[in-house]
């Protein structure tokens, strides 16, 4: 049996049939595997495996009972059945392996900075990552994160299952018949304060919903992760990673949920009016000020760049003025000048993480603009991550 370890893990490749008469050499090589790695967790990939008897199970089982953790991966529909009609996904996890789909007849109806959108039917469309990104595990987490939000009560679409076309993996989500919100005011300029308005109501909805602590990954692994990407590529001084670490530890630990990428094109609007959030990948636990610092970035930093308004919220740059404007000063329930001045300047050093992340690695900047406002971002982010006021922004 092929092997392989990764960190305290090990993954171990099932093959051809596990039966009653070749049970016990299967659990052997197993735990041989096991013991020569040191593994507290196991993952089983059924890739390769073609059936598996009660006598297999039991086997499993075990590991079940004498492991931190057992996961079995790439099951096909006969191996994942037989899981499933016995129970055993419901003492561990057990991963179908993505059904194969051709998109060669699919219509995109939309792109980003992480991969497509294809209409698959009348009820189901597919989001198609990129493949370098995006591995089966990360998709399958992102899988799993709008799924746990959806049985939560967060409006959302329902996601159904990881799929692959070729070399790409994606996730079959419900087709939302509906249009986001910037294309909602583009078509109506006079409601822009209105659906403003909703859109921070909303808003206040999702980030007062709390989540049992584990349910949804921390927020601040998303700014950990550009921490951990800054420092490779050697963009900011070693002092500046150091802070910018220090500054996200500081961020105050809270369980209520945060989208990852709030703002006017993420939040769609049904038919009878009802508001449904899309895009779920970077859904979590955290302070709200993070999910508010990141539509400050999308809305006063992003949309400010190569008709950024229009591409990433679906609005001219006057009316998204607006919007923000009215978003700001409903969500925190301001009106003077003093105020929102205040918050501004604390969203603008909260979304610095984002802010440094994106014109780093943003194919939207060319090299010499990068270097540039890389500089000004380093220093405006020394000079203020000290003074972020978390207390205003929750």
């Amino acid at each position: 049996m092929r092997y392989e370890s990764k960190d305290d893990g090990v993954t171990c490749w099932l093959e051809g049939r596990i039966t009653s008469k070749n049970y016990a050499d299967v659990d052997r090589q197993i735990c041989d595997a096991i013991d020569a790695t040191k593994a507290s967790r196991v993952v089983l990939d059924a890739t390769d495996l073609d059936y598996i008897s009660s006598a297999g199970l039991r086997t499993i089982i075990r590991l079940v009972k004498s492991c931190e953790s057992v996961m079995v991966t790439n099951a096909n529909s006969e191996v994942y059945d037989v899981f499933s009609m016995t129970g055993i996904n419901e003492l561990m996890e057990v991963r179908r392996a993505p059904r194969e789909i051709d998109i060669s007849g699919m219509k995109q109806i939309g792109s980003g900075a992480c991969g497509r959108v294809y209409r698959m039917d009348e009820e189901r469309v597919v989001k198609l990552y990129n493949q370098a990104a995006f591995t089966l595990d990360r998709v399958e987490r992102e899988r799993q994160i709008a799924r746990q939000a959806f049985i939560q009560g967060i409006p959302s679409a329902i996601p159904f299952q990881t799929v692959r076309a070729g070399e790409d993996l994606g996730i079959v989500y419900e087709l939302v018949d509906a249009r986001n919100i910037g294309e909602v005011v583009s078509a109506d300029p006079d409601s822009c304060e209105e659906w403003a308005r909703r859109m921070a109501s909303l808003g206040r909805r999702l980030h007062t919903t709390e989540f049992e602590e584990g349910l949804l990954p921390d927020a601040r692994r998303i700014y950990r992760n550009w921490a951990d990407r800054l420092e490779s590529i050697g963009i900011y001084a070693t002092a500046t990673i150091a802070a910018l670490r220090d500054f996200v530890e500081s961020i105050p630990v809270a369980h209520t949920f945060v989208h990852g990428d709030f703002h006017p094109a993420n939040v769609m609007v049904m038919p009878d009016g009802e508001l449904l959030l899309i895009d779920m990948g970077d859904a979590s636990e955290g302070h709200p000020g993070m999910d508010m610092a990141g539509t400050y970035h999308v809305v006063r930093v992003a949309a400010k760049r190569n008709d950024g308004a229009q591409r990433f919220c679906s609005m001219p740059d006057d009316l998204l003025e607006k919007f923000w404007d009215v978003f700001l000063r409903t969500y925190y329930d301001v009106n003077d000048e003093a105020s929102v001045v205040e918050l501004e300047r604390n969203l603008a050093i909260a979304a610095m993480p984002r802010s440094m992340g994106t014109n780093a690695f943003s194919k939207f900047i060319g090299e010499e603009d990068r270097t540039r406002v890389a500089a000004e971002l380093e220093r405006q982010f020394l000079a203020g991550c000290d003074s972020v006021r978390w207390d205003l922004l929750g």
